[in-house]
């Protein structure tokens, strides 16, 4: 059996050492890229550093296979080996790649959806303060209204008996520090009247109501 000439040998060998090196490369590359803030979260992380751990690996033993005196055909040999270590490393960094894209993505979307409900929980919030604050507005235009209205009825009770008015129980709660008093109106004796009272208090209805004390 002949001896293979040096120039295929040497050919074959220039190829595999082109070929463990574009593999090398694109496992680099596949192993590289932008973390997101949120890093931590990403379980792949620890597969990253062993694929970067073999690869740093792989190019050591071409290293050493070349610079061991074994001969071409057995660095041949040894350099074919370690091409087909180079092609499952990056099929692999390929693999982790698309997974680790899959999990950024994912990590993305919750992190939108978190965004998107504590938005949606602040509008929330926003239009319950807003329907609270038009309720309170309404509530203390009714209890000024019912104020004035109770105020002026005895009023005028104590201009026509020349009586007096106070402010007395019961009073009816609106709303939080929101009250309407009931006004008491006394009419003090004169000769042989004797001395009146009135209460304007109100309704459960929230109707004005006049009451002979």
């Amino acid at each position: 059996m002949g001896v293979e000439p040096r120039t295929n040998v040497a050919a074959e060998l220039a190829r595999l050492r082109v070929s463990i090196d574009r593999a090398a490369a694109a496992t680099e590359i596949g192993l590289a890229g932008q973390l997101p803030a949120a890093a931590d979260a990403l379980s792949l992380l620890p597969d990253r550093e062993e694929l970067r751990r073999q690869l740093a690996a792989l190019r050591e033993r071409v290293a050493v296979a070349e610079s061991r005196d074994e001969g071409p055909t057995a660095l041949r040999a040894e350099l074919a080996t370690l091409l087909f270590f180079a092609r499952t490393l990056r099929a692999d960094a390929e693999d982790w790649h698309l997974a680790f894209q899959e999990q950024i993505e994912e990590l993305e979307r919750k992190r939108t959806a978190v965004r998107d409900e504590l938005e949606r929980r602040r509008v929330a919030g926003r239009k319950e303060q807003e329907r609270l604050a038009a309720e309170r507005e309404k509530l203390v235009r009714s209890r000024d209204a019912l104020r004035l209205t109770v105020l002026q009825t005895a009023e005028r009770m104590a201009q026509q008996s020349r009586g007096e008015c106070r402010r007395t129980v019961p009073v009816f709660t609106l709303g939080e520090g929101l009250t309407v008093c009931s006004v008491s109106v006394s009419c003090p004796r004169r000769g042989f009247r004797f001395a009146k009272r009135w209460l304007v208090t109100l309704t459960r209805s929230h109707d004005v109501l006049i009451r002979r004390e």
